[in-house]
């Protein structure tokens, strides 16, 4: 449930796709139009213009703060977005089709499916585009526009202003169908309810692939809605797949720890989402025409339509122009490819099968699916995507945790783990949707009114780890025993060092409120400092820790209470030192940040 600080942000989207709901229902229907991409647009003009300072909006950077809508954005991007996907499985229908048109529409998926997923990666990787940003473009092509795109969001490690962008290029090419498909289908001679085939075959917008269907007559437009009703069914096991493939490596695994099997790598709003589906699917054979079940779907419709427009909203309200111009090109260019490569594939095959020449089309789907998956693991699968992964390095682009994991893991097999490189990773490193959920989320003490998470310890001594603070917590007066680089990435951190007098006395030599990107270093146990959280929300900040020195860290306890407040550069302090024990300061590393594994049941 959101708190006080999530109702700025929460509040500010849902106003924004709620206006954006009213501007379409006021408007006339078109299928150029949707209530996702309005909000869309409308949120980012918000940002992008004068009006964002009425309401307290900050441009976002690597991380929207201190921004007083930061809190309810992320809730919007997280839990909205979750509450949505699960609601989205009440939408899917079964009824629409029968057994011969899903057959001829499972083999015409079969294939355009898995090699518009290759071609997508085996183009991004040459541009330089992100594994994440690549399968969103693949997915909202493959399945269902934006629909697709935010319920493989969180799944895959996306940033939010790559949602926006991935939508704003993927319904680009449901217009361009518009224009395009009935031309076509006429050229290449295919009847009304074949081309309403292939328009629910290869469009990727609902309201767009219907709307092309109908070009082709009104049975075109029953057939389009029926294929496009299965490649919706599509989506649970997609997101299966993506959940799967997507899963953090072994040097990786964070949060709570959890027993092997299919469970434990399944995000919860995914069995959510697939329970709804089969709800339905029930429902509709027990109870199709009753006025109350009717309600029912109606109000999930309702539902769903307004959340999924919060959730652009918010999308919006972080797409800047910076990161428009950054990948939107390239990213309209990959959605090209994709939507073509589908729309050719499944006319080709629909084609081949509507002249009797179901071996042809045979023969094209193995061709397709063979030559892209080998395209793919020569450009986008091992060396190759990591050669791409340290270009974009490189280039200065932002790192999410996982691809700062997979270069630590290769910088340090290759010897180049110097500090120059461990500071340029740590000012790119910008985690992306969810992965800061282990830490927030983390049981691990780390003092008091803090947890920990680490999430990458290397062979060398090196680790990355995040912690998570409340607000208005403060550490004690200590040394690490370890070299540090740090960031804070949200809330507010203000740091103070002491210089040391003597054995018992101290001096404040600076309070420094942390800027987020910039970037603060410790001399491990020559560099006396306490770190406290400031203001009402959490804070977060992520650290490079060096090698151990072999011994415990310093805990200095002062002699009368600590007022922090009253605390002024130049002040000294009278102390004692003892032994710092806690988890991951007495000397037994970052190891300390993982949770224990299971323990496997003794068999009877």
């Amino acid at each position: 449930m959101p708190t006080r600080l999530d109702l700025p942000g929460l509040g500010l989207a849902t106003a924004v796709g709620a206006a954006a709901m009213l501007a379409v229902q006021v408007s006339p229907s078109s299928p150029f139009v949707s209530e996702v991409l309005v909000a869309l647009v409308l949120g980012a003009a918000l940002l992008n213009s004068p009006a964002r300072r009425m309401v307290g909006l900050e441009l976002p950077s690597g991380e929207r703060e201190p921004d007083r809508h930061a809190a309810g954005l992320r809730f919007t991007g997280k839990w909205v977005l979750r509450l949505g996907i699960v609601l989205m499985g009440f939408k899917v229908q079964t009824g629409f089709f029968g057994a011969s048109d899903l057959l001829l529409i499972a083999g015409v998926a079969a294939a355009t499916l898995p090699s518009t997923f290759f071609v997508t990666h085996a183009l991004a990787t040459g541009l330089a585009i992100r594994r994440p940003m690549a399968d969103l473009v693949a997915s909202g092509t493959m399945i269902c526009g934006a629909s697709a795109i935010n319920a493989v969001a969180p799944v895959v490690g996306a940033r939010r202003e790559e949602q926006g962008v991935a939508i704003g290029a993927v319904f680009l090419f449901s217009v361009v169908a518009l224009l395009l498909f009935r031309p076509l289908a006429v050229y290449v001679g295919l009847s009304p309810a074949m081309a309403g085939l292939w328009s629910g075959l290869a469009v990727n917008d609902l309201s767009s692939a219907v709307a092309v269907g109908s070009q082709m007559g009104d049975v075109g437009g029953v057939m389009a809605a029926a294929a496009k009703s299965a490649r919706v069914l599509l989506l649970a096991p997609m997101l299966l797949a993506l959940a799967l493939l997507r899963r953090a490596p072994a040097n990786a695994t964070i949060g709570v720890a959890s027993g092997p099997g299919l469970r434990a790598h399944l995000p919860g709003f995914l069995l959510g989402y697939i329970g709804l589906a089969l709800l339905r699917a029930a429902g509709d054979r027990l109870f199709a025409g009753a006025a109350a079940w009717s309600a029912v779907i109606a109000v999930d419709h309702a539902l769903v339509d307004a959340l999924m427009a919060t959730v652009a909203a918010g999308i919006g309200l972080h797409l800047g122009l910076r990161s428009l111009a950054a990948t939107g090109g390239r990213a309209v260019v990959v959605a090209g490819a994709a939507s073509g490569w589908m729309a050719a594939l499944s006319l080709a095959m629909i084609v081949a099968v509507s002249r009797d020449h179901a071996a042809v089309a045979a023969l094209v789907a193995v061709t397709a699916c063979g030559g892209s998956y080998m395209a793919y693991r020569a450009s986008a699968v091992g060396e190759a995507e990591l050669r791409a992964l340290r270009r974009r390095f490189e280039l200065g682009a932002p790192l999410s945790l996982g691809e700062a994991t997979r270069l630590l893991d290769a910088s340090e097999r290759d010897g180049t783990l110097a500090d120059p490189l461990l500071r340029k990773l740590l000012e790119q490193l910008h985690p992306s949707i969810g992965e800061l959920i282990p830490v927030r989320e983390s049981p691990l003490p780390h003092g008091e009114g803090c947890r920990w998470v680490t999430y990458w310890q290397g062979r060398s001594g090196w680790a990355l780890v995040a912690i998570c603070r409340e607000p208005g917590s403060a550490t004690p007066i200590h040394a690490h025993p370890h070299r540090l680089i740090g960031k804070a990435i949200e809330g507010v951190l203000e740091e103070l060092r002491f210089a040391e007098l003597s054995a018992t006395e101290l001096e404040l030599t600076s309070r420094t409120l942390l800027g987020h990107n910039d970037l603060v270093e410790t001399d491990g146990l020559a560099t006396l400092h306490l770190v406290r959280a400031v203001g009402r929300s959490p804070a977060i900040d992520l650290q490079l820790r060096g090698p151990e020195v072999g011994r415990p860290g310093r805990l200095l306890h002062t002699r009368v209470p600590l007022d922090l407040a009253a605390l002024r550069p130049g002040m000294r302090l009278q102390v004692r030192e003892a032994i710092d024990d806690r988890p991951g300061q007495g000397g037994e590393g970052a190891s300390a940040g993982r949770p224990p594994e299971p323990t496997a049941r003794p068999v009877a």
